[in-house]
Formats: C-alpha cells, structure tokens, sequence
C-alpha cells in the first residue's frame, strides 16, 4: 500500500499532468494507493506559475489578477473539501486544471458554474463556506505540512510505501513515467542509489 502527498498550486501549469501522469500509472500496476492533495499557494509559486506558462507561450492576465484567480481556486478547493469531502474536491480541481492547463486566462464565473454543475455542487454554499474561519484554517494546515517537509515548488510527491520502515521519497518538479514505475513497483526502496544521484529534484525525507 502506497501513500502520495501531492503538493500542487491550484492551478499549476504542470499540476494537471502530474496528476494524470500519476492517475495512469498506478492504474498501470494495478496497485492501491492513498492519495493526498495538498493545495498550497504564494507569491513564489504564483510567479513561477506564470513565468513557466509564459514559457509555453501562453497569453496570460495581469499578475494580479492571474494571483487573484490562484487564491480563488485555492478557497474554492478548501470549501469543497469541507463541505462535500476529498473526492469531490479534488475532481473539482482535476476539472479545473483540466480547463486551465493550455490557457489560463479562461478561469471565469461561467466556468466554475459549469464545472460545479458537473459535479453537483452548489456554489451558493461554496461561496458561503468560504467566509468560514474553517477555510482558512484548513488552508493554513495544508501550508503547514509543506513547510514541515520543506516544499519549495509545485507539483512535489512525497510518497510512503506502508509495507516497510523505510523514509518517504519526495520528487519535485514533473514526473516521468519511468521514475513514477520505479518508485511504485514492489522493490522500489532498491532504485534509490540507481537513479537518486542523477536526479536532484529526488530526496528521502
């Protein structure tokens, strides 16, 4: 049994195909994992964000207002999860990075409307829950944790295997197949010394 946090900006360029990348690899194996969405944002990670996007030559709002969208769908992701529990809200954000992920300018009223209608859920009780002090609280919590294990950039695993003692790996930046297949296979603990030099985005924690 495998457990995954995954550290991602709400609206993260290479969140969306680092979540996929992930989803079909372990239908790939065919192994159990537990997932855990950790959704963070700052300024480092708001500016990253735009400046690998512009990289991608995509049109982009104001920073502002690309800030302003990044905060909003990080309340939205919190709100969701409160009320209506992790799996919806991670499809929620599954949904929306989907929409996101080649335009960013495209995050509006009408397309959170369409995604929640998608979903069954209310945005009246969305917007409510988001004057809560729970949101913020649990925003802050998630915050926590990515300073606990020293998160710097989105999108970063960290992935316990349940079976044995041995640290958690924590992978940073966009995954590739082949390292997600080497870490998920039985006797993954043995591929550290195989390919952790080579790789200094990868760390035992």
């Amino acid at each position: 049994m495998f457990e995954i946090f995954l550290f991602i900006n709400p609206i993260g360029i290479y969140c969306y195909d680092t979540e996929k990348q992930i989803r079909n690899t372990v239908d790939e194996l065919g192994i159990d994992v537990c997932y855990h969405y950790i959704s963070i944002a700052n300024v480092c990670l708001v500016n990253d964000d735009a400046i690998r996007r512009r990289k991608d030559s995509q049109k982009l709002p104001d920073i502002s207002t690309f800030s302003k969208t990044t905060y909003e769908a990080l309340e939205n992701y919190h709100a969701i999860k409160l009320k209506y529990g992790n799996k919806k809200a991670r499809e929620f954000l599954y949904e929306l990075q989907k929409n996101l992920s080649h335009d960013a300018s495209a995050y509006n009223p009408k397309l959170l409307e369409e995604i929640a209608t998608k979903l069954n859920i209310k945005t009246s009780t969305i917007n409510s829950m988001k004057k809560s002090s729970y949101v913020r609280s649990s925003i802050e919590e998630d915050q926590k944790l990515a300073n606990q294990w020293n998160i710097k950039a989105t999108p970063t695993i960290v992935l316990f295997n349940e079976d044995n003692e041995q640290n958690g790996v924590l992978l940073e930046g966009p995954v590739a197949h082949e390292d997600l297949v080497n870490l998920l296979l039985p006797d993954y603990q043995n591929c550290f010394s195989k390919f952790m030099p080579q790789q200094n985005h990868l760390r035992l924690i």
